[in-house]
């Protein structure tokens, strides 16, 4: 029983021409135990597909929990599962003890659904989150064009019950074959209907590969199950294929020729064939990667399909998003030899020093050239400033911690155990306080502390010793704390007696707090507290369970503490409370370092997938990504403003980046869950208006980031109506608030109330004309009244029921629908009726073609209603855009009116021919719902944002899915391009605004220095 069947352990081989797949790694069996050894920690590196294989505790539902002991064993722990959590089958999780055949049929199921639609059948961001979802959830159908026959196939594979799948890979093989000869069957069928219908023409009938296949299966079918059709349809093919073979044996000479020609002809098919279905391929993995994160892989799959010649629009899109991250690299240090173990900034940010195997190195921050090195002969793992920053002290693997001189890297002082006289220790972490200089050894078995001026041991404490070395002076020196592993050991600067001991077990991370005696710890156990010192006493609980708490850090004010897993999970408290500020999940893999900036508003994190990661503190998004080494980040650091981050990784480099997003300009903080709309009154435009309950309705500029003006809220019209949308004008220098039964219009940005409209009820919608100041509402009594600038307010013929939605036309005619599903054309200046029409449902958006010829009405909350087209000049309903599943949020016309886009509640957004209303591609996502989707101003990509908060790019030509970016942590309920720019709209009413780099300037860029050609490392 292989256990672990997934993607990377299915290697293809050639033999004789052919493909076969094989599997490999069948190295399961083996235990995993951690290595707590730092000089081990590359175990920890993900395999290529970014799936894990790991070993999991496991508890039965109804045995009690059992421990192992010391002694190593050569297959899996009873109680414990292995397995990659995407792949794994239910019994794998809850009674890893009892996993059979039916073990792999539900792992190759998986595979095979992955195979067949580009992904997999569950997906989670947390390893713990796929256990539900393999034991309870319902397996998605494989949809697109593949048949109901092989879903059936593939949802036995993955059925939930070991007994309910296939018995074995056999048995599973024999349905597939059945669902195969069912599709011949088909196509048979099918052919010869029309063969029969186009009076049986002889160049439909089959021959070659085709006919041979055919007869192949011919020959399984019983007598009699072929239809009298289809039987002559199989003997015409085989008589047209006996006159070519006779044809060829007549006429040998002619024969030579044709065959030569056509196999020339086909060689050179086949090889154009072969070489775009390479390109292709490599295309479609590079899509895969992008889309799960992977840029490594997915710079160097769609590297190869641009130089295989397709720069294609998607293509090249793809690929500078993929390389976007390497533009942040502003600089490259090497180690003087192997590993790279610490890098951090000068205090005053313009020299970076490094740490490696043989040697610390201070570098201009700058022009990344080499200041002066400072030799150890043997591994500094780590380096640390003076306070004043005038000196560096280093701690080395040859026994000694050095002084030197920051300006000129001279030596000053070499400290060593003076008691002992040996160099026996391995220093591994070093700290310094205003008067003395503290080093640890490798394994944390002795701590020595020095008079930093003259070097003088001073104090040798002793420390538990089990593997993990660590430790860190209080901000105002009067503190030290140690640890081994096993405890966490504080000392008092002024005697350095041990003033408290802090139990473990296994201590992971351990950091003071910069503003008060405390002291943050995490364990391997996953717990996270502070502890008050020097009493010991543990004053706030983190969290108490999960994942290998491996770094923790306090902001710089104290007001804050981090902490994050092995699993990749960053969390936020507030330092004072212990409540859960936020909790994101940027790596999805073990993080050794996390650190705050100057502000506290962001948080670094340099983890084991080789990349750094900086977060918005207040809300976990990701502002930057900062990829290039090909191991594991150990530390990272910003500069004093915050602007560049530093890291160090194990491939040997030293990297600086740009700290700022490569994409976001601006972003407005949340303002919280009143801004619950997911409708507007018009698609998002430059002057966009937000009302919000108890926050009043904000107007904003979002082509200078501005909030232009803060207004009084909209008021409710009660019943089944909605609030009414605040309304602004194309040029935002008007902006119109339903309040109770007025309007109140506001100058903008001034916010002065220019006039008052009353009606006799409450007012439930408004809008002004396209381009101008005229102004029609409605209220729920069925009044409607058009307003112009200083002049009163015009009555238009009434309804008899409350107006839900109203919209000036460009040529000045009026649309209302009211609560009795009425749609109402009317000419203001006549004050006349032009048409009264049936609606399919209650409208809640209008959304008016540019022209005014077309108008898409869309349905009100809870109506699952098609969006019906009209034709406005002949009054007429052209019909409905069938196609969604659920509710449609939203319609824009694009492409010059000549098509309409919608987005829905099924995760999907869709064009329509505007002219009749027709299907055209369809765009699909894994999110939940989609609540806006636009078109590029280059006509080549859709865009759109829904339930989790992401951005998603479409290929128009295609319809393939290109890239994802995470603009909100909310929904993202409206978006809008402004020239090249993206402004987005999130739930909570954050607004944002990105610039996508043309994707021509990104890899001209990226290849001029040579971030394109190769992953980092290879260059």
């Amino acid at each position: 029983i292989h256990r672990d069947l997934k993607p990377s352990n299915v290697m293809v081989v050639e033999l004789g021409g052919q493909l076969f797949p094989k599997l490999l790694d069948f190295g399961i069996a083996k235990v995993c135990g951690e290595i707590a050894d730092p000089m081990s920690e590359p175990e920890d590196v993900p395999d290529p597909d970014k799936v894990e294989t790991v070993r999991m505790r496991i508890v039965p539902d109804h045995e009690p929990r059992t421990k192992t002991g010391p002694r190593v064993e050569r297959l899996t722990r009873s109680g414990s599962g292995m397995g990659s959590a995407p792949y794994m089958s239910p019994e794998q999780w809850s009674s890893a003890w009892t996993v059979g055949p039916p073990t792999d049929i539900y792992s190759l199921g998986v595979v095979t659904y992955e195979v067949l639609t580009g992904r997999r059948p569950f997906n989670a961001t947390r390893t713990n989150d796929y256990y539900p979802l393999h034991a309870r959830a319902e397996v998605p159908p494989l949809g697109g064009e593949l048949s109901p026959e092989l879903d059936r196939v593939i949802r036995r594979a993955l059925a939930k019950k070991p007994d309910e799948r296939h018995p074995d890979v056999m048995a599973l093989a024999a349905e597939l074959r059945i669902v195969l000869r069912a599709q011949l069957r088909e196509q048979l069928r099918s052919s010869a209907q029309q063969w029969e219908d186009r009076s049986r023409e002889p160049g439909l009938l089959w021959a070659g590969g085709a006919l041979a296949d055919l007869e192949r299966w011919t020959r399984q079918f019983p007598p009699g199950e072929l239809s009298e059709l289809e039987c002559s349809f199989v003997a015409a093919s085989q008589r047209r294929a006996r006159r070519v073979r006779w044809a060829r044996r007549s006429l040998p000479v002619l024969a030579a020729l044709i065959v030569l020609g056509g196999m020339l002809l086909r060689s050179m098919t086949r090889a154009d064939m072969a070489e775009q279905a390479a390109t292709e391929s490599e295309a479609e993995r590079g899509q895969q990667a992008l889309l799960h994160g992977e840029s490594n892989d997915a710079v160097r799959h769609l590297e190869r399909a641009y130089q295989r010649g397709d720069h294609s629009a998607g293509v090249a899109f793809m690929l500078a998003r993929a390389l976007q991250p390497r533009m942040a690299e502003l600089g490259r240090l090497t180690s003087s030899s192997g590993r790279m173990w610490s890098a951090m900034f000068a205090p005053d940010g313009k020299r970076i020093l490094t740490t490696d195997d043989n040697s610390a190195r201070m570098w201009d921050a700058q022009s990344s050239q080499l200041l002066f090195t400072m030799n150890h002969g043997d591994t500094v793992y780590h380096a640390v400033f003076s306070p004043d920053g005038s000196r560096i002290i280093t701690a080395g693997g040859d026994g000694t911690v050095r002084i030197w001189n920051a300006a000129t890297g001279a030596p000053m002082r070499e400290l060593t155990d003076q008691r002992t006289r040996a160099k026996r220790w391995r220093y591994y972490a070093v700290a310094m306080s205003s008067h003395f200089v503290a080093a640890i050894d490798l394994m944390g078995r002795m701590a020595h502390v020095w008079d930093a001026d003259t070097g003088t041991q001073i104090a040798e404490l002793d420390n538990d010793g089990s593997g993990l070395a660590m430790l860190a002076f209080s901000a105002d020196g009067r503190w030290l704390a140690t640890s081994g592993s096993t405890e966490v050991r504080v000392f008092e600067a002024s005697t350095w007696r041990r003033a408290a001991t802090i139990a473990g077990p296994r201590v992971r991370s351990l950091a003071f707090d910069p503003t008060s005696p405390q002291l943050v710890i995490g364990t391997y156990d996953g717990i996270a507290s502070i502890w008050e010192i020097p009493g010991g006493k543990r004053v706030r609980s983190l969290r108490e369970a999960g994942e290998s708490v491996d770094a923790v850090a306090f902001s710089r004010d104290g007001l804050l503490v981090a902490a994050a897993s092995r699993d990749g999970t960053e969390q936020v408290w507030d330092a004072t409370s212990g409540g859960l500020r936020t909790q994101f999940n940027s790596h999805h893999n073990k993080i050794y370092w996390v650190e705050f900036d100057p502000s506290g508003s962001r948080m670094i994190s340099a983890g084991a997938d080789g990349a750094v990661v900086v977060s918005n503190v207040a809300t976990g998004m990701a502002i930057a990504r900062l990829e290039g080494p090909k191991s594991l980040v150990t530390v990272a650091h910003f500069d004093r403003d915050a602007h560049r981050v530093g890291g160090a990784s194990w491939d040997g480099t030293a990297r600086v980046w740009d700290a700022g997003s490569p994409y976001q300009r601006w972003g407005s903080p949340t303002i919280g869950p009143e801004c619950d709309t997911m409708d507007s009154l018009v698609p998002d435009q430059r002057f966009i208006a937000l009302s919000c309950r108890n926050h009043g309705t904000r107007v904003w500029d979002t082509a200078r980031g501005e909030l232009f003006a803060d207004l009084p809220s909209v008021t409710t019209a009660g019943d089944d109506y909605y609030s009414a949308f605040p309304a602004s004008t194309t040029s935002g220098d008007r902006a119109a608030i339903a309040r109770g039964n007025t309007v109140e219009v506001y100058a903008l940005p001034s916010g002065q109330l220019l006039r008052t409209i009353a009606h006799a009820a409450a007012v439930n919608t408004v809008a002004f004309a396209p381009g101008g100041h005229d102004l029609v509402s409605g209220a729920i009594d069925g009044s409607l009244l058009i307003t112009r600038d200083d002049r009163d307010g015009l009555a238009l013929p009434a309804s008899t029921a409350g107006i839900d939605a109203v919209l000036i036309l460009p040529d000045g005619r009026v649309v209302a629908a009211d609560a009795n599903s009425r749609l109402r054309v009317i000419d203001p200046e006549r004050s006349t009726v032009l048409a009264d029409v049936p609606a399919p449902s209650r409208v809640r958006l209008f959304r008016p073609s540019p022209d005014g010829s077309r108008l898409v009405t869309i349905s009100t909350r809870g109506k699952q209603t098609p969006p019906a087209l009209w034709a406005l000049d002949q009054f007429r309903l052209i019909g409905q855009l069938e196609g969604h599943s659920g509710r449609v949020f939203t319609a824009r016309f694009v492409a010059g009116g000549r098509q309409i886009l919608t987005a829905g509640a099924d995760g999907t957004a869709r064009l329509w021919d505007a002219a009749t209303g027709s299907p055209g591609q369809v765009f699909r996502g894994d999110s939940h719902f989609l609540a806006d989707a636009t078109l590029a101003p280059d006509g080549l990509l859709v865009v759109a944002g829904g339930s989790d908060g992401l951005l998603r790019f479409w290929d128009v030509s295609n319809g393939r899915l290109s890239w994802m970016l995470p603009a909100h942590k909310s929904y993202v309920v409206g978006l809008h391009y402004e020239g090249s720019d993206l402004v987005t709209r999130g739930f909570a009413g954050d607004v944002s605004r990105w610039t996508l780099p043309l994707a021509a300037k990104v890899i001209e860029t990226c290849h001029a220095n040579a971030c394109a050609s190769a992953t980092p490392g290879e260059q």
